[in-house]
């Protein structure tokens, strides 16, 4: 059984141990929610424009109107129009549909893997954009995302460090390459720091509240 923490020598670097977890803790939240924001906004932007677009006071809340598009060009534009209103579940079945129908892309393959983990979906999401990748190598967006889901969803780290350097490679010129560099700069640092484990943590920063 550990003994309890007493005014003793080690205190100084207990509390700086504990600072260092708390700093790194807001910057992870920090960092994980500004990378959430960057997939829920990435929708990959369609080949297929077949819709004129229409006053945006109108277009935006109105399901647009496939009666004219064949089966599978409909659920593209049905499932970019869910997509965009967060309705997951939506999104994943037009985009199956689409995907069935014929346009099978590494962006919708993106996209679709976008929905299922904004729906809880992750091990599934993951599988859409490893097929993306399989696809299309120099797709940007799908291994962006696979370095986010196992740092911020999954919490597997380090399988994400060989898809950074990958990204860091294949896209140095990339506007996402900031986000990467400091991903694998923080994977990094909490493998040399060698952290507690998550309930040690929990209980020594309780000490301080």
């Amino acid at each position: 059984m550990n003994a309890p923490i007493g005014n003793n020598k080690s205190e100084p670097s207990t509390r700086q141990s504990l600072w260092n977890y708390i700093l790194t803790a807001v910057v992870s939240a920090a960092v994980g929610a500004g990378t959430t924001w960057l997939i829920t906004s990435q929708r990959s932007k369609s080949e297929f424009h077949p819709l004129p677009l229409s006053p945006p006071a109108t277009a935006f809340n109105a399901t647009p109107d496939v009666s004219g598009l064949s089966t599978r060009d409909a659920a593209v534009v049905l499932g970019n129009f869910a997509y965009d209103h967060q309705r997951w579940s939506e999104a994943i079945r037009q985009y199956e549909q689409a995907i069935a129908s014929g346009i099978d892309t590494a962006d919708v393959r993106t996209d679709l893997g976008n929905a299922l983990r904004f729906s809880g979906q992750p091990d599934k999401a993951l599988e859409q954009y490893t097929i993306a990748q399989r696809m299309n190598p120099q797709h940007e967006n799908s291994l962006f995302n696979q370095i986010s889901l196992f740092t911020e969803v999954l919490h597997e780290p380090t399988r994400a460090i060989p898809l950074c350097q990958e990204f860091i490679r294949r896209f140095p010129t990339s506007d996402k390459l900031p986000v990467v560099q400091q991903q694998l700069a923080r994977i990094r640092k909490a493998g040399d720091s060698n952290p507690l484990p998550d309930t040690q943590n929990r209980a020594k920063l309780s000490e301080w509240l």
